[in-house]
């Protein structure tokens, strides 16, 4: 595998979404990252806990929460 790191300035979302296109109708992956935007360590961690959580509600190992209890505090 190749990858091919390419930094676009955040005001042209034009060019971003022409790329986006190409890439995925060559079958190609994309990921965007924004180095300005790094999360902290708890963040983070929080994010990769949450993404855990949703592996498991999808594999039926765990039960999620339905969203008319999230806000019943």
């Amino acid at each position: 595998m190749t990858t091919l790191t390419i930094e676009i300035p955040d005001g042209d979302s034009s060019l971003l979404s022409e790329l986006i296109k190409f890439t995925k109708n060559a079958g190609l992956k994309v990921s965007i990252s924004n180095d300005e935007d790094n999360l902290s360590e708890s963040e983070f961690q929080s994010l990769k806990n949450a993404a855990e959580e949703a592996v498991l509600i999808k594999k039926g190992l765990s039960k999620g929460i339905p969203v008319s209890e999230l806000w019943n505090d």
